[in-house]
C-alpha cells in the first residue's frame, strides 16, 4: 500500500525581540513585512518591587502600525536560565521563583484594528508570607491567534495523512519581581579579556566580559565598554545595552572590534551601570589589537 503525506494546518509562531521594546513586521501569510512599521510591544521588561501581602499594577502597550487587523492571546510562562549564554528553559512544576501564579493580565485576549493600540494591565498580588519575600520572575507571552482555514488536499484518499504550516508573530515580555528586602545590584564583572582575531575563521578581535550575580535579587542594568587608543587618544563606546541576570547566574558577553579599530595599543573599561553613580561596577585592561 502506498503512503501519501499532505500538509495540514499546524500553527508556528515566530518570536522576535528587540531592546527597549519589541517589534515585528511578519504576517501570518508567510510574508516578512507588513504595510507599516509593524506590531510593537512596549516595554520589553516589566519590573515590580512589591512587598508580600501587597497588590501592584503595571501596563504593557501593544501597537498595530499596519494596514491589517491582528488578534493575540496572552498568557504567562515561567523560565529559568542556564549556562554562560543565558539559554532559557522551562522549569519543573513547583519552581521556587515562579511568578506566574501571582500575576494576571487583563485583558487576556486582544483584538487590534489597523493603526490601533491597546493597553494591557498586569496585576501582581503576592500573598503575605516570608517564603514570598524572594525574587521571582516569569514571561508574558503574546501570541497571534489565527482563523483556521480549510485544508486543501488535492487527490487525497483515505490513506492520506497530512499537516500544514502557517507563520505568525509572537512576543515575550519579561516580568521581574524584586521585593524591597532583596539586593539587586550585587552584579560584578569577574573577567575581562581580549581575544585576538582568528583570520582562519574570519573572526575579528573581540573583548569578552563575564559577570556574576551574587545577590538574591534580579540584577538589571546597562552595560558598555569604553575604548581608548593609547597612541591617538581617540575614545569610543562599544555596545550600550540593557540586560537582566537572575540570582546566582553567570553571563558572558562578547564585543567584536570591527575594522574601524586600527591596530594599536588600547585601554578598555567595562562598566555595569545600575542608574546610581555609587553602584557602578567597572573593570579595566590594556591590550594590543592587531
Amino acid at each position: 500500500m502506498k503512503f501519501k503525506l499532505t500538509l495540514l494546518f499546524l500553527p508556528m509562531v515566530l518570536f522576535i525581540a528587540m531592546a527597549n521594546g519589541q517589534t515585528s513586521g511578519a504576517t501570518n501569510d508567510g510574508a516578512t513585512k507588513s504595510d507599516g512599521a509593524g506590531v510593537a510591544i512596549s516595554p520589553s521588561t516589566v519590573k515590580f518591587n512589591a512587598s508580600p501581602g501587597s497588590v501592584m499594577t503595571r501596563t504593557v502597550k501593544i501597537s498595530n502600525d499596519t494596514k491589517r487587523d491582528y488578534s493575540f492571546q496572552l498568557f504567562f510562562q515561567d523560565y529559568q536560565s542556564e549556562g554562560l549564554s543565558g539559554v532559557e528553559t522551562i522549569p519543573q512544576r513547583g519552581y521556587r521563583h515562579s511568578l506566574s501564579r501571582y500575576v494576571v493580565a487583563s485583558p487576556s485576549f486582544v483584538e487590534l484594528k489597523a493603526g490601533q493600540s491597546k493597553v494591557v494591565t498586569i496585576t501582581l498580588n503576592v500573598p503575605f508570607a516570608d517564603s514570598n519575600a524572594i525574587a521571582m520572575w516569569t514571561q508574558l507571552i503574546i501570541d497571534q491567534v489565527f482563523e483556521r482555514k480549510p485544508l486543501e488536499t488535492p487527490r487525497a484518499d483515505k490513506s492520506t495523512i497530512g499537516f500544514g504550516i502557517t507563520s505568525g508573530i509572537g512576543f515575550g515580555v519579561k516580568i521581574l519581581q524584586n521585593p524591597p528586602n532583596v539586593k539587586s545590584t550585587n552584579v560584578e564583572i569577574t573577567r575581562l579579556k581580549y581575544q585576538p582575531a582568528d583570520k582562519s575563521k574570519k573572526k575579528n578581535g573581540s573583548l569578552q566580559m563575564r559577570v556574576r550575580n551574587s545577590g538574591d535579587g534580579v540584577g538589571y542594568c546597562l552595560y558598555y565598554i569604553e575604548l581608548t587608543n593609547l597612541a591617538t587618544g581617540r575614545q569610543s563606546k562599544v555596545k550600550v545595552k540593557q540586560f537582566s541576570i537572575l540570582p546566582g547566574d553567570e553571563r558572558e558577553m562578547s564585543f567584536d572590534l570591527t575594522k574601524d579599530y586600527i591596530s594599536g595599543n588600547y585601554s578598555a573599561v567595562a562598566v555595569l551601570d545600575f542608574g546610581d553613580a555609587e553602584t557602578l561596577q567597572t573593570a579595566e585592561i590594556e591590550f594590543r589589537h592587531e
